[in-house]
C-alpha cells in the first residue's frame, strides 16, 4: 500500500504509481537512531591540524606527474590543474600538501582540489569542502565547504558524508550553521546510510531525489541509482520503484524486460504493488507475455492486502469482460465519457489509465490526480484512498 513521505506532503500529488515511504524509511529521515541501527559515533573536535590528510600524502601513491604542478602553485585558482585529468590533479595536490611547508603551498593545493572538485572528481571535493570549512589555505566559506562536502558524498565518498555531519553537529559550529542545516543533516544521514549498504537508506535516498525533498535536488538519475543499489541489496520498495523507472524511462534508459524482471523480484519479496505493477506488464504483454489470466491473478493477490493499484485493476478487468473496451485509447474514452455523466468508478478507472499512460508510456499525472479526486467525492472508496496515500495526508 502507498506509505506518504513525512516532508511537504502537499508536493506529492503527481508522483506516479512508485512507494514514497514506509514507517521504516522515514526513520531514518529522522535520525539514524530511530532505525534501529548503531549511530556513527563522531566526536565533535576544534580545528584540524594542518597535517596531510588521512588516505592521500604518500608522494610514491601516485602516477608520475604529466604536469609540473611546482609551476603551477605560482598560477591562479583557474589554472590550479593545468589542464590535468581531475583525479592526477587531486592525486599531486595531495602529494603537495604532504610536504606543505607554508601557507603559500596550501593555498595551492587549496586552489587545486576545487579545480579537480569543479572537474567532477569526488574526492577532490570532499577534501576541498573541509578546507573550505576550516578557512585553511582559501577564505572561509562555510556554504561553498557544505555544498562541497554534500557533492562527494552524493557520489558515495563516506569520508565526506561524515566530515559534513560531524560538522553540523559540532556544538561550536553554532551561528555558522546554514538555515538549511536541517534538510543538509537529513540528506547527509540518508546517502550515509546508502553508501554503507543500507538498503532502506538507499530507498529512501531515491524517494527524496526523485520529489526534490529533505535537501535533495530532483534528479531523476541520482534517484534510479539510488533505487537500483537499494533493489540489490533486498529492498523490495526499491526494487518496485527501480522498476517503474525502467518500465517508463524516467533517469535511466527504456527496457521493458529489465522492468518486468524486476517488478517479479519485487512481487517475490513481498511487495504488493510490485505484483499489481508485474499484473499491468502481464495483461498488456510489457516486456513478458500476454497473460490475462497471470495479469487477473497479481492483482487479486495485491487487492487482498488492501493495494488500491491492484484492486481498482482487477475491477476494471472485470468490467472489460463484461463488455467495456479493452484498448486503452477507446477504454479512456469511454470512462471520461461515464466520469462526465457522474459514475465514480469510471473516473477512478480513467484516472488509473492516466497514470498507467494509455499508450504504456506517457502519463499524465495532473489528470490522474483530477479524475481519483473527482472519483473520491463520488464516493469511490478506492480512489479515495487512492487520492490520500498519494497527498501524504
Amino acid at each position: 500500500m502507498w506509505h506518504p513521505l513525512p516532508i511537504v506532503p502537499s508536493a506529492l500529488s503527481s508522483t506516479p504509481r512508485v512507494i514514497l515511504a514506509t514507517a521504516s524509511a522515514a526513520c531514518l529521515v529522522a535520525g539514524a537512531v530511530a532505525c534501529g541501527r548503531a549511530p556513527l559515533v563522531l566526536t565533535p573536535t576544534g580545528p584540524s591540524s594542518p597535517t596531510c590528510p588521512s588516505d592521500g600524502c604518500d608522494a610514491n601513491a601516485w602516477p608520475a606527474p604529466s604536469h609540473d604542478y611546482g609551476a603551477l602553485c605560482s598560477g591562479t585558482g583557474e589554472a590550479a590543474c593545468g589542464g590535468a585529468p581531475a583525479a592526477e590533479c587531486t592525486g599531486h595536490a595531495l602529494s603537495l600538501w604532504s610536504d606543505a611547508a607554508d601557507d603559500r603551498t596550501v593555498a595551492c593545493v587549496a586552489r587545486m582540489l576545487s579545480a579537480a572538485c569543479s572537474l567532477d572528481d569526488a574526492r577532490a571535493c570532499g577534501f576541498a569542502g573541509r578546507l573550505s570549512l576550516d578557512g585553511r589555505g582559501v577564505t572561509r566559506d562555510v556554504r561553498r565547504g557544505l555544498a562541497m562536502l554534500v557533492r562527494a558524498c552524493d557520489a558515495d565518498v563516506v569520508v565526506a558524508c561524515a566530515a559534513a555531519i560531524r560538522w553540523l553537529d559540532d556544538p561550536h559550529t553554532g551561528d555558522d550553521a546554514p538555515p538549511d542545516a536541517s534538510d543538509l543533516r537529513t540528506h547527509l544521514d540518508a546517502q550515509l546510510g546508502c553508501a554503507t549498504d543500507h538498503a532502506d537508506a538507499c530507498y529512501t535516498v531515491g524517494t527524496l531525489f526523485y520529489t526534490g525533498h529533505g535537501g535533495f535536488p530532483r534528479d531523476h538519475a541520482r534517484s534510479v541509482r539510488a533505487y537500483g543499489r537499494g533493489c540489490d541489496l533486498g529492498d523490495s520498495r526499491a526494487c518496485n520503484n527501480f522498476a517503474d523507472a525502467l518500465a517508463y524511462g524516467e533517469g535511466v534508459e527504456r527496457d521493458l524486460e529489465r522492468a518486468a524482471e524486476t517488478f517479479e523480484k519485487s512481487c517475490h519479496q513481498g511487495e504488493s504493488l510490485g505484483c499489481a505493477n508485474l499484473g499491468y506488464r502481464a495483461e498488456h504483454g510489457l516486456g513478458v507475455a500476454r497473460d490475462r489470466a497471470k495479469a487477473r491473478a497479481l492483482y487479486r493477490d495485491a487487492c487482498a492486502t488492501g493495494e488500491p493499484y491492484g484492486c481498482m485493476h482487477a475491477e476494471m478487468l472485470a468490467a472489460e469482460d463484461a463488455g467495456a473496451p479493452r484498448d486503452p485509447p477507446k477504454a479512456l474514452a469511454h470512462w471520461v465519457r461515464r466520469c462526465a455523466a457522474g459514475e465514480g468508478r469510471a473516473c477512478a478507472f480513467a484516472g488509473l489509465i492516466y497514470d498507467d499512460g494509455p499508450d504504456g508510456l506517457t502519463r499524465d499525472a495532473a489528470r490522474s490526480h483530477d479524475a481519483m479526486t473527482r472519483a473520491c467525492t463520488l464516493a469511490e472508496a478506492r480512489a479515495c484512498q487512492w487520492t490520500k496515500g498519494r497527498s501524504g495526508d
